[in-house]
């Protein structure tokens, strides 16, 4: 039986084997309907209410995990994630005589998408280094992408992009270190998913037109999001098939390598 512990998590990780034992570290139950309906009809799934951000919850978190796996966690997925503040949508000009919410977009973003993450990750090591599968998993974005920003020229986002790449040298950094562990990280794109926070950007159809001619400059077959139950069946594939080749990299949820390949190549849809 696999162990996976998800940050972040959604009704989405009902795709997963039912087999494996799944802990849901999320923020809140206020808002966490559809995960408690999907956890009480798979006792495979364990809802855990933590704190990202405080160190401390988070050694109570990995107790309660260790407590089930006998001590052990096979996969850690780094799923939580926050576009920041409504600053998001300037692009970096705009911040001019605005510096304390340059400040603030900048440190939020790298709070939510960088420092709490490393928090989970130094949580959860000691089960990690255990497990059989060894592995830990950044769920990235297209955004943090230097390729694709210039091509798409998406200007915006400025904090939440450069957190995510920021976080994308983190996980190589931690897959450096922990080689000889057996441990392999990825950073990893789900593409673009319809999920509730994606409804809540592109739903308005003017605003889908225009996100639809930026994507088109790097895919112009791209339609739309894919469901989220798709999107979680495409990255498990990839996670499944992770080797020591492939650690540090930053993949597409297509297994594609973003690195090294100009962003027109790149199977970000």
């Amino acid at each position: 039986m696999v162990s996976w512990a998800i940050t972040g998590a959604t009704r989405g990780i009902g795709s997963t084997d039912p087999k494996n034992q799944v802990f849901a570290l999320i923020r809140s139950r206020r808002t966490a309907g559809p995960l408690e309906e999907l956890a009480s009809k798979r006792k495979n799934i364990h809802i855990i209410v933590t704190d990202i951000s405080d160190p401390k919850k988070l050694a109570q978190t990995a107790t309660e995990v260790s407590q089930v796996t006998a001590g052990s966690l096979d996969v850690l997925i780094l799923n939580a994630s926050s576009a920041g503040p409504e600053t998001s949508a300037l692009p970096p000009s705009a911040f001019h005589g605005k510096e304390e919410a340059l400040e603030n977009d900048i440190n939020e973003n790298v709070k939510t998408n960088v420092i709490s993450n490393i928090f989970v990750i130094n949580s959860f090591l000691d089960l990690v280094r255990n497990g059989k599968e060894k592995k830990i998993i950044f769920i990235s974005s297209q955004s943090g992408d230097i390729e694709f920003s210039r091509i798409t020229g998406l200007p915006n986002l400025v904090g939440y992009s450069a957190a995510k790449a920021g976080m994308m040298v983190v996980v190589t950094k931690f897959g450096a270190e922990l080689a000889q562990y057996g441990i392999k990280t990825l950073s990893l794109s789900p593409g673009w998913v319809n999920t509730d926070a994606a409804q809540a950007v592109t739903g308005d159809p003017e605003v889908r037109k225009f996100v639809l001619g930026i994507f088109h400059r790097v895919d112009p077959n791209v339609s739309g999001p894919v469901p989220v139950d798709e999107a979680v069946i495409n990255m498990l594939q990839v996670i499944q098939s992770l080797t020591e080749v492939d650690s540090g990299k930053f993949l597409t949820h297509h297994g594609k390598n973003v690195f090294g390949d100009s962003g027109k190549n790149v199977d970000w849809f």
